[in-house]
C-alpha cells in the first residue's frame, strides 16, 4: 500500500506539472495548518465520544480559469480520540496518526472584496500505526497486543475557504472516512466498524 501511495503522488504531481506548462493560467503554493474535531464514526462503542486532530499540510493549486482549479498535495494529520478520557489511569483513547495524499477540485465564487472557494476530493492516507487495545483491568489480555486499525484507508474532503487579499486564507476543511479502519479479531469478539472523519478550522497562506 505504500507503494501505491508513491505512486498516486507522484502520478498527481506528474500531471499537475504537465497542466501547468499547457493550459493553466496561474498557479499558487498554499500551506496550511487546522485543527478541529476528529470523528469516529461506526458501530464501536469507542467511536462515541470526540477528540482532537491537528494537521499541516502543502497544495498546488493549479488554475483553469476564473472559477476551476484542481489542487494536488500532501498532508501530514495527528488524530487522538475520545476527550473525556485523556489522562485517565486504564483509558485506552484511540490514537492514529497519517500521511495523506490529495487531490481537490475547487470552484472559486467571487464576492464582495474577498473570494470564497469550495472544494472537494479523494484523499489516501498511510500510517505506521501500533495502536493496541489496552485492557487495564486484565493485563493478560489476549487483545493488548491486538494492533487496533489498518495502516491505510481512503476518504473525501470537502472544503470551504474564504481568501482575503492575495495571500491570506481561511476556512473549514473535513475528512469522510470511506473504509472501516478497525482490523476484526472475531476470536477476540472485536468485529466492530469504525471510519475516521474530522472537522477542522484552517488558515492558510498562499503564494
Amino acid at each position: 500500500m505504500k507503494r501505491i501511495l508513491l505512486s498516486v503522488i507522484a502520478v498527481i504531481v506528474i500531471a499537475a506539472g504537465a497542466m501547468a506548462q499547457e493550459k493553466i493560467k496561474r498557479f499558487e503554493n498554499i500551506f496550511q495548518v487546522g485543527g478541529g474535531l476528529f470523528l469516529e464514526s461506526g458501530t464501536y462503542d469507542s467511536g462515541n465520544n470526540p477528540g482532537a486532530a491537528l494537521r499541516l499540510s502543502y497544495g498546488l493549486d493549479i488554475k483553469f480559469n476564473e472559477c476551476w482549479s484542481i489542487m494536488p498535495g500532501i498532508g501530514a494529520t495527528g488524530m487522538l480520540g475520545d476527550v473525556r478520557h485523556w489522562g485517565w489511569v486504564g483509558g485506552d483513547v484511540d490514537d492514529y496518526s497519517c500521511l495523506d495524499a490529495f487531490c481537490d477540485v475547487r470552484f472559486h465564487i467571487q464576492s464582495d472584496g474577498s473570494r470564497i472557494v469550495l472544494g472537494l476530493g479523494p484523499c489516501f492516507y498511510y500510517s505506521k500505526n501500533s495502536d493496541t487495545y489496552y485492557i487495564d483491568h486484565d493485563p493478560m489480555d489476549p487483545r493488548n497486543s491486538d494492533i487496533k486499525f489498518w495502516n491505510h484507508g481512503y476518504g473525501l474532503r470537502p472544503s470551504i475557504f474564504f481568501e482575503h487579499g492575495r495571500h491570506f486564507k481561511w476556512g473549514f476543511e473535513g475528512n469522510i472516512g470511506l473504509r472501516n479502519m478497525r482490523i476484526p479479531y472475531p476470536e477476540h469478539n472485536i468485529t466492530g466498524k469504525t471510519r475516521f472523519n474530522n472537522i477542522m478550522v484552517v488558515a492558510a497562506f498562499g503564494f
